[in-house]
């Protein structure tokens, strides 16, 4: 599932246009990735790639679940930024490794660098959970760059 903000000839690329990763977890992430990433992107020449990656093989997973998830955070995503006329384009990716999925993602859309917030996360959760943004930090081959918001500033 694909959605694109613009048309297919306003996504052309300019010679120094920034593309910008941004994986998006949930409805509730789509809107402080979103309103935390805008303020450094507004003004610039650059579009926006929001992911939505899925933790399991597509063929698996109930897409129609999925695909209603991800069709809210596209639309936050894309409200978002359209509001300061960035281009933006919406993704479902399914993959078991969501760092490595991450890092797909980025080297399809030749990703400028890749962009997170940091999520809420009790003490345990982050114990068992895969460390993403070590694993990406580690290997990504464009910038890491990790933006608090309003939600994870104590």
């Amino acid at each position: 599932m694909i959605i694109d903000s613009r048309s297919p000839d306003s996504m052309t690329r300019s010679f120094v246009e920034v593309n910008v990763l941004l994986p998006i977890a949930d409805a509730e992430d789509a809107t402080n990735t979103c309103e935390a990433v805008r303020p450094y992107l507004e003004g610039k020449d650059c579009r926006v790639f929001v992911i939505h990656v899925v933790r399991e093989k597509r063929r698996h997973a109930d897409t129609e679940t999925v695909e209603a998830r991800a069709e809210t955070v596209f639309e936050r995503a894309t409200a978002c930024f359209d509001a300061v006329d960035i281009p933006s384009t919406g993704e479902v990716w399914y993959g078991t490794d969501i760092s490595e999925t991450i890092l797909d993602a980025a080297a399809e859309h030749a990703a400028d660098s890749i962009v997170l917030t940091p999520r809420k996360k009790s003490v345990w959760r982050r114990l068992l959970s895969e460390n993403v943004v070590g694993h990406l930090a580690r290997e990504a081959d464009q910038p890491l760059i990790i933006i608090p918001t309003a939600a994870t500033i104590p």
